[in-house]
């Protein structure tokens, strides 16, 4: 594995960090949402290759600070440095960080910038800078907060960057990413010359009507990938959706963050 901050071997793409993979982005796998104690440490003593957490400022405390959770408003008994600080005994994994607002990306990004040297393994910085089909509560990370000191304190993490995401009833219309939403984000990512291999992630029950869409957006921004992911209360229909997914790009295009069971019978299946 590729030490982050290694002057003389930069990773160009987050399968680079593990041979093990064979170019195969189905076989990185994530341990998610470990926003509490009990779930970091299921996490860690997982084969999971990356460790995801969720990072809200705190509004219960005299002193507000970057804390492991969804929201602002959901207690958390971990703060972002408590989590890196036990990510550093097992730094042969990485991490991803998923921005939840606004006022987090600075506060969080000085925590970061702490232990950034220490860690050996990737740093995923993730954030839903645009907003995304049948989107109307989410609101997006401010996108030059988020890819101006991403891009400037980080310049060796790999940079994901998506469409917000409501909730999706499984009798919405059948409208993905349109290439409008495409043309923002490339304009975005040649805007601020983004040099980090860039991750786009995407909801898999919008990528099945979208797959033009995002061929295009991956030949239009070099050196990036898709992350297709969903959850247990929006699965995507069937694995033979999944598998049609698979066949569209190149292996070492496309990693996958699906609910557990959905995700070994896919890779049973391939």
């Amino acid at each position: 594995m590729y030490p982050v901050n290694s002057l003389n071997s930069m990773p160009s793409s987050l399968l680079d960090y593990f041979p093990e993979a064979k170019g195969d982005g189905l076989r990185v796998t994530w341990a998610r949402a470990t926003n509490n104690k009990a779930r970091l440490a299921t996490g860690l003593r997982s084969p999971a290759n990356l460790i995801e957490g969720d990072v809200s400022m705190s509004c219960n405390s005299r002193y507000p600070v970057p804390i492991m959770s969804p929201s602002a408003t959901v207690p958390s008994d971990l703060t972002l440095e408590e989590w890196l600080q036990e990510l550093l005994r097992y730094n042969n994994k990485g991490i991803q960080l998923n921005f939840q607002s606004t006022e987090v990306v600075e506060p969080a990004c000085r925590v970061l910038a702490r232990v950034a040297d220490h860690l050996r393994g990737p740093v995923v910085l993730n954030a839903d800078i645009q907003l995304g089909p049948h989107s109307s509560s989410a609101i997006p990370v401010d996108a030059w907060t988020f890819l101006t000191l991403c891009r400037t304190r980080f310049p060796r993490s790999i940079i994901s960057i998506g469409w917000t995401t409501d909730v999706l009833p499984s009798t919405y219309l059948k409208i993905g990413y349109t290439r409008e939403y495409i043309d923002r984000m490339v304009a975005l990512v040649k805007e601020y010359t983004l040099i980090q291999p860039v991750m786009f992630p995407v909801h898999a029950s919008l990528l099945k009507y979208s797959i033009p869409e995002m061929q295009r957006l991956l030949f239009q921004v070099p050196n990036s990938s898709l992350c297709v992911w969903s959850t247990k209360a929006n699965p995507i229909e069937s694995i033979d959706e999944l598998l049609s997914i698979r066949k569209s790009f190149n292996i070492g295009q496309v990693f996958y963050k699906l609910p557990d069971e959905q995700l070994e019978c896919f890779f049973s299946n391939t």
